[in-house]
């Protein structure tokens, strides 16, 4: 059984954590929004069973929503930062989902930088998508070495999705800091209904890598996983690059891109990386995703099962140890509820998730709740493990709060429990997918 006592350090300091929806003035209207701030606007909540519906939004007017929060940790120290999600409509919203785009930066004591924008811009008729992800991180993590099964430190903490993790780390970690800088960006060309084909650039820079594990002076020489990667795949250890084009074909018919209730994703990613375009090796990968959801009433359509799944293939070449598979590394941050982010990392990986959401509050969708489990499996470079050989499960539980009915936007706050003693407590803008 877990002890919370444990993790007492964390939680005695707490988690100050407020929602503050911004949005420029709009004309009065007869409705009321069903949202966390009508709290304070109104004494009497509307009947409305069908909460999950979004209000009327102005065309290419931007609405925003601002999240502060701050949150420490001995091995990291004091931790602040802010978010903000932005949705807008670029069309008719008839034959143009939403837009949105969402901004984090993180700052630690202990010298960690976050910054991250992920875009999702739909353009009228929803003719064009373009999908951002860049990000700039001075960031220090924990490693375990390649493949599910390993039996990790059993740490958690409080894990802001967006980067920045609070996790203490034990000695039977490999902490290596480094700098971090992504840059993915995609333009998506629709070729029939919800079907596009892609085209993308993708950047990753892994430079001045400090492995804190690794000691070569002694006899004989304390050796870390990514070292022992690195120079047998031909890497300098200090400093790796990916760079190279991404293929992809996409299919999205979902009804919200922020909080889904119906619809398909499904994307496949061909990505061959280049050294004559800064890669330091030839590589190709191979990345696929899927996701549903099931609604499991016909007045509440937020009250639903969703599934989520990822696919992460070397095919050919080497990847850098850092830029390998690994969970809490896919584009928003939310794979591997229940461990520390690149906790599970191998040269490909599969993970699976399934998550029951239900409504708390009974008209005004200002509550929700959400349960969940998820599972994955990882390779390592010599074979072992093989996939499915290990599977490292997690389940949890969480809280929704609505605060921006517009964009239903909302804040998710989980708990998630994984193999070995891991724990993680989980802070984030908008629906784990």
């Amino acid at each position: 059984m877990i002890s919370l006592e444990k993790y007492g350090a964390l939680i005695l300091l707490g988690i100050l954590f407020l929602s503050v929806p911004v949005q420029a003035q709009t004309p009065k209207r007869s409705f009321k929004q069903d949202d966390v701030w009508s709290i304070f606007t109104r004494k009497k909540f509307e009947a409305r069973r069908d909460s999950i519906s979004a209000l009327p939004m102005e065309l290419y007017k931007p609405y925003f929503a601002i999240t502060p929060f701050v949150g420490y940790n001995p091995a990291y120290g004091m931790l602040v930062g802010v978010g903000s999600s932005i949705g807008m409509h670029l069309g008719d919203p008839k034959t143009t989902p939403l837009s949105s785009a969402s901004i984090v930066i993180n700052f630690t004591s202990k010298s960690q930088k976050i910054l991250n924008l992920r875009t999702n811009i739909i353009t009228s008729g929803s003719r064009f998508i373009l999908r951002g992800d860049w990000r700039y991180m001075i960031f220090s993590q924990p490693t375990y070495g390649l493949g599910s099964g390993i039996e990790h430190s059993g740490g958690g903490g409080i894990i802001f999705g967006e980067g920045g993790e609070t996790d203490p780390y034990t000695g039977e970690t490999q902490q290596i800091n480094y700098d971090y800088l992504r840059f993915y960006e995609t333009i998506y060309f629709r070729v029939s209904g919800k079907m596009y084909i892609g085209l993308g650039y993708c950047l990753d820079n892994f430079s001045k890598v400090v492995d804190h594990a690794l000691n070569l002076d002694t006899v004989p020489p304390k050796l870390t996983s990514h070292y022992i990667y690195s120079v047998e795949h031909g890497f300098q250890p200090k400093e790796q690059n990916m760079s190279g084009i991404s293929l992809e074909f996409l299919f999205d018919s979902r009804d919200n891109t922020i909080r889904p209730t119906k619809g398909y994703f499904a994307n496949v990613a061909f990505r061959p990386n280049f050294i004559f375009l800064g890669s330091t090796k030839n590589s190709w990968m191979v990345n696929t995703e899927f996701r549903t959801y099931v609604s499991l009433s016909k007045k509440r359509r937020d009250h639903l099962i969703g599934f989520w799944y990822i696919g992460q293939f070397t095919e050919k070449g080497a990847i850098p140890y850092l830029g390998l598979p690994g969970i809490g590394w896919d584009m928003y941050n939310r794979t591997g509820r229940g461990y520390v982010q690149g906790s599970i990392r191998g040269v490909n990986l599969i993970y699976g998730e399934a998550e029951y959401r239900f409504p708390i509050s009974r008209y005004t969708g200002i509550l929700g709740g959400v349960l969940f489990i998820n599972g994955t499996t990882a390779d390592a470079d010599d074979g072992t493990p093989k996939l499915f050989e290990y599977i490292d499960p997690a389940a949890g539980f969480g809280l929704r709060v609505m605060f921006n009915r517009k964009t239903l936007s909302n804040l998710t706050i989980d708990c998630g429990f994984g193999a070995n003693g891991s724990i993680g407590i989980y802070f984030n803008l908008n629906e784990t997918f």
